[in-house]
């Protein structure tokens, strides 16, 4: 058996023979010597083939890679980023300067009406200590307000949709100059001064409160503030509601508005919502006390006043009958969006306040 083997002729791949075979050890090919040879030279080929593909590889990589389609992605956004800060860089340069010029523009307007009211005074020497001192703490006043920088600051825009927070500037908190520079000046004729009264009721409260005269009259009845809204809400146009203080307790009630998207759920008038005023020289706004003179007692019981919601203009007035004076204060749209209800805050104790118009 083993001698079968032996003896089986084994033959070349190529062309059968069978004498001189010899096995590639890569291939596991049987090849006479002729074919072997060419075998290797085929191989030898091949491997000048890789060579040069290696070649070619180190050649590549030896030289400057071509720009990744990605870069230019990264490029156009740089460019993009650095325009978009530009821009607002210079809208916030715009927006302060303009800032500080309104001020200044009020500043003036109100000490020339101050100059006019003092020279006019001293032609017709017609002045007393009051007027005096009326004159030197709104001098005083003015000298504050000059010498005191705009309560202006930065606001970093972090919702924007930029990767990077953009800046704006974001005004001051508290009513400009000429919102309450004015008190001391008469009525202006103007027509919101003159559309038809508001039909107006008082409807929901907060705290010790009667209502009576069909919604008309409220009264505080506890030992607690309490506040009460309008039924009606306010969105566009001019509108004048009359009020009569029908008796005045300790402090002035506030009159003035608040958002209806917000509710009476806290126990002060510190929502963010509230403008208005406790007294003429007595600012509520955005839920905060601003004291813009020195009294606190010019609204007295029986006084009539006329509340003013100019939609159309985002501001407010309050006329006081008695003295013919008025104040007018602007209103932040977005810290009190429409639409409106008046708001009216009543002092503990007997505190009463009626709806004439």
């Amino acid at each position: 058996m083993a001698s079968s083997l032996l003896n089986i002729k084994q033959s070349c791949i190529k062309c059968d023979k069978g004498g001189g075979i010899a096995i590639c050890s890569g291939c596991q090919q049987q090849f006479c010597v002729k074919h072997f040879i060419e075998h290797r030279q085929e191989l030898a080929t091949q491997m000048d083939h890789v060579g040069q593909q290696h070649d070619v590889l180190r050649r590549d990589l030896s030289e400057e890679i071509v720009e990744h389609p990605l870069l230019i992605r990264i490029n156009i956004w740089e460019q993009e980023s650095i325009t978009k800060i530009q821009v607002a860089a210079e809208v916030a340069r715009v927006d302060l300067q303009q800032l500080v010029d309104q001020t200044k523009d009020e500043l003036k307007t109100s000490v020339d009406k101050i100059t006019s009211e003092i020279q006019l005074s001293q032609e017709r020497d017609d002045y007393t200590e009051i007027d005096l001192k009326k004159w030197s703490n709104k001098l005083k006043e003015f000298r504050t307000l000059l010498e005191t920088p705009v309560n202006i600051d930065i606001l970093f825009d972090n919702h924007s949709q930029s990767s990077i927070d953009l800046i704006k500037i974001n005004p001051p908190f508290h009513p400009s100059i000429s919102m309450y520079s004015s008190l001391e000046y008469e009525l202006p004729h103007s027509q919101k001064f003159n559309v038809p009264y508001t039909q107006e009721r008082f409807d929901k409260y907060y705290g010790p409160v009667l209502l009576a005269d069909k919604g008309c009259a409220a009264k505080n009845i506890g030992d607690e503030y309490s506040r009460i809204c309008g039924i009606n809400q306010y969105s566009s146009g001019v509108h004048r509601i009359v009020f009569r203080i029908d008796e005045r307790t300790n402090s002035c009630p506030f009159l003035g508005i608040i958002s209806s998207l917000e509710g009476l759920s806290l126990r002060k008038i510190t929502l963010p919502s509230a403008n208005g005023w406790s007294d003429l020289e007595q600012l509520v706004v955005n839920g905060k006390s601003l004291n813009i003179g020195s009294s606190n007692q010019i609204i007295q019981s029986g006084d009539e006043v006329t509340l003013i919601l100019d939609c159309e203009h985002r501001e407010i007035l309050l006329e006081h009958h008695r003295t013919n004076r008025f104040v007018r204060q602007l209103i932040d749209i977005e810290e009190c969006p429409f639409p409106w209800k008046i708001l009216v805050a009543l002092s503990p104790r007997n505190g009463s306040i009626r709806i004439l118009a």
